[in-house]
C-alpha cells in the first residue's frame, strides 16, 4: 500500500502501467485483429505506444488491426494525451467526490500551477475538444476528395486527435506520404502538433492575452514559445538547406519548405511521415536527434526532457559565461530549484539513453538487411532516441526488432512518457525530517 500511497508521482506511474495493461488485453482479443491473433508482446508494444503516444508500430494500424482494435487504440492515445490523472480526478470530481491535496499537486506538477483543479480540468477539456474539433473538420474537407464520406469522416477524426495528442499514429499504410504535395494538411497537421506540444497552459495564457491585452505572459510560457519558436525556424532552415540535392530535389520551392518546415514540426514528438526517414541524410538524422531528445513543452502531449529543460541549460551556461551566479531570462531570475530539477534531468536522460537503452538494444539487435541503412549503430540509436521523445520516427527497423528490442522499447516509451523525474521521485521516498545538512567544500572540476 505504500507503493500505491499519497505521493503524486507515484499515482501517474500507476495509472499510466494500468491503462497499458488494459489497452494490451484488449488489443490481444481476436476481435482486434482484422487477420490473425496478434502475439502479446505486440499487443503490449502497440498499446505502449499508443498510451504513450509514440507512435512506434510493429503492426499497420489501418491493416492489421479490425475497426474495434483502431478505436481501441485511438482511445489510448487521448488517454495518454490528456494523462491519466486528469481522467481520473475528472470522475471523482463528477461522482462528488472531494479531491485531495496530493491530486491537486500532481495536476498542477503536470500541467501548471497557479489554477485550482477544476478550472485547470475544464481548461483541459474544453481545449483538447475545440482544437480536435477544428482539426476533424479540417481534415475532412482535406481527405473528402480521396474517400467517400464516412471513411473520410473516420480518417479525419482518427488523424486529428493523433495529430494533437502527438501520437503520430495513422490509419494511412504509408502514413502521410501522400499529402506531402499538399500545402493545406502540411498547415492543419502542423498547427495541430505545434499547439499539442505547447502545454495547456500556454495555450490558456495566450487566449487570455488575446482578450486582455494588458495581461503579461508568465516566464515558463515565454521560454516554451520561445524555445519553440527557434526550435521551428533552426529545424526547417537546416532540413531545407541539407535536403535540398536530395529528398527535396523534385519538390518546388513552396513544397520544399512546406515539407523542411513539416519535418521540423513533426521531430519535436509527433512523429508523422511525409518523407521516409530512411531517405535523410546524415547530417539531418543528427538534427532529428536533437529535436527528438529536446520534445514539446510540460504539461503538453509531447515527451523529450522539454523545452524549458533546454532554455533553462542554456540561460545557465550563457549566465555563467557573462560572470553571473544567477540564472536569468525576460528580466527574471530562474529559481536554483528549476536549476538543479533541469541538470538532472539532463543527466538521467543522457543515462537512460545511452548507458541503459543502447546498450541493451545493441547487445540484442543484430545488423539488420536493409538496403537504405545508416549502419547498425545509427539505426538502432534513432530507434531508442525515438521511442524515449515519444516522437515515433523510425528508420524502418522497428517491426524487425527481436523481442527484446521491443521490450527495451517499451520501457524508453513508458519512462519517456511519464518523466524521468517523476518516476524517479515516484520511486523514491519521501524527504525525512531533520536532514543532516553537513559543511561546504569545494570540489574541482572540468
Amino acid at each position: 500500500m505504500e507503493l500505491i500511497g499519497a505521493h503524486p508521482g507515484r499515482k501517474v506511474i500507476i495509472y499510466f502501467a494500468a491503462a497499458i495493461i488494459v489497452g494490451t488485453v484488449l488489443l490481444y482479443l481476436p476481435v482486434s485483429s482484422a487477420g490473425d491473433p496478434i502475439s502479446f508482446l505486440d499487443a503490449v508494444f502497440t498499446s505502449t505506444s499508443a498510451v504513450c503516444v509514440t507512435g512506434l508500430v510493429v503492426l499497420d494500424t489501418g491493416s492489421d488491426f479490425s475497426m474495434f482494435g483502431q478505436i481501441v487504440i485511438l482511445c489510448l492515445i487521448q488517454l495518454g494525451g490528456l494523462g491519466i490523472m486528469t481522467f481520473a480526478t475528472s470522475l471523482l470530481m463528477m461522482m462528488g467526490g472531494r479531491v485531495s491535496f496530493f491530486d491537486r499537486l500532481g495536476i498542477n506538477q503536470n500541467f501548471g500551477g497557479g489554477f485550482s483543479a477544476g478550472s485547470l480540468l475544464m481548461a483541459v477539456l474544453v481545449t483538447t475538444i475545440a482544437f480536435e474539433g477544428f482539426g476533424a473538420i479540417a481534415l475532412f474537407l482535406e481527405f473528402q476528395a480521396d474517400y467517400p464520406t464516412g471513411e473520410a469522416i473516420y480518417h479525419a477524426v482518427f488523424h486529428s486527435i493523433s495529430a494533437f495528442c502527438n501520437a503520430g499514429f495513422s490509419t494511412f499504410p504509408n502514413g502521410l506520404e501522400g499529402y506531402r504535395d499538399s500545402s493545406s494538411a502540411i498547415a492543419i497537421f502542423s498547427v495541430l502538433i505545434i499547439f499539442g506540444g505547447l502545454g495547456f497552459i500556454v495555450i490558456r495564457e495566450l487566449l487570455q492575452r488575446i482578450v486582455n491585452k494588458k495581461l503579461k505572459l508568465s516566464l515558463h510560457t515565454k521560454l516554451c514559445l520561445s524555445v519553440t519558436a527557434i526550435l521551428l525556424v533552426i529545424g526547417t532552415a537546416a532540413f531545407f538547406i541539407f535536403e535540398q540535392d536530395n529528398v527535396l530535389k523534385d519538390s518546388g520551392g513552396v513544397y520544399s519548405l512546406g515539407n523542411a518546415f513539416f519535418q521540423s514540426v513533426t521531430c519535436r514528438t509527433a512523429g508523422f511521415n511525409m518523407i521516409p526517414q530512411v531517405h535523410f541524410t546524415e547530417v539531418s538524422l543528427l538534427i532529428m536527434f536533437i529535436l527528438m531528445f529536446i520534445g514539446a513543452c510540460p504539461g503538453s502531449t509531447g515527451g523529450g526532457i522539454k523545452t524549458t529543460t533546454t532554455a533553462v541549460i542554456l540561460l545557465l551556461v550563457y549566465n555563467r559565461y557573462r560572470g553571473k551566479s544567477s540564472v536569468s531570462a525576460f528580466r527574471r531570475s530562474i529559481d536554483n530549484d528549476s536549476v538543479r530539477r533541469a541538470v538532472t534531468l539532463i543527466l538521467l536522460a543522457s543515462l537512460a539513453i545511452v548507458a541503459l537503452f543502447a546498450l541493451l538494444m545493441f547487445a540484442g539487435e543484430k545488423p539488420l538487411p536493409h538496403e537504405l541503412s545508416h549502419g547498425w549503430f545509427v539505426d538502432n540509436l534513432f530507434e531508442i532516441v525515438s521511442a524515449f521523445g515519444t516522437v515515433g520516427l523510425s528508420l524502418g527497423i522497428t517491426s524487425q526488432v527481436t523481442g527484446l528490442g521491443k521490450i527495451v522499447l517499451i520501457l524508453a516509451m513508458f519512462i519517456g512518457r511519464v518523466g524521468l523525474l517523476t518516476l524517479a521521485f515516484g520511486l523514491a521516498r519521501m524527504p525525512r525530517k531533520g536532514e543532516i545538512v553537513y559543511a561546504d567544500e569545494s570540489v574541482m572540476v572540468g
